[in-house]
């Protein structure tokens, strides 16, 4: 089953990150990491930090095409309104096939970058996430900047995205957010 959710990412407009603060007297840089907030999805079941309360948006979308409907909650939270952090979480039929995770994962991204012919990807990598298949993708388009990790659990895609103009681009902000995920026990 290869469904895009490119549609869904979309509408999250971008906006930049600023997370890092260095200091002019030393090479010392520091993550304002103390200021995020810890945010529990039910939904998911899991646990993620976002640089301020994220908003929630709920949907049920048809599929014709497919023959069933598709769920997703997004959480999204900005960061000074330079860049925005998201996590989506779609939930699929009962029916998707484990063992066809990684060609899911594949199947996704290869949505985003047929959603707009800007879109270049700069680096994709397959990996596991608490023994669970991952992706990690970095895509550019134009000025703008999307990196993301999407983990396939059973019928459910998890998305983590940081989505920014390329001049605000802060790597210690996004691997701050992704690595604070977690799946609840």
């Amino acid at each position: 089953m290869m469904f895009s959710l490119a549609a869904l990412c979309a509408p999250f407009i971008p906006a930049k990150a600023d997370l890092l603060q260095s200091y002019e007297e030393s090479e010392i840089t520091i993550v304002k990491n103390a200021e995020w907030k810890e945010f529990h999805s039910v939904v998911g079941k899991c646990t993620l930090k976002f640089p301020e309360s994220p908003e929630h948006i709920s949907e049920k979308m048809n599929v014709p095409e497919e023959g069933y409907d598709l769920k997703y909650d997004a959480y999204i939270s900005s960061q000074d309104k330079k860049s925005v952090y998201m996590l989506l979480i779609a939930e699929y039929p009962e029916f998707v096939d484990q063992s066809l995770a990684q060609a899911s994962l594949e199947g996704f991204l290869n949505g985003i970058l047929a959603n707009n012919p800007g879109n270049q990807l700069l680096f994709a990598d397959m990996l596991l996430v608490d023994g669970k298949p991952a992706l990690d993708f970095f895509i550019r388009t134009g000025g703008i900047y999307f990196k993301g990790r999407a983990i396939m659990v059973k019928n459910q895609l998890f998305l983590m995205a940081m989505e920014c103009e390329v001049q605000n681009y802060d790597e210690g902000g996004y691997n701050y957010f992704v690595d604070s995920f977690k799946f609840n026990k």
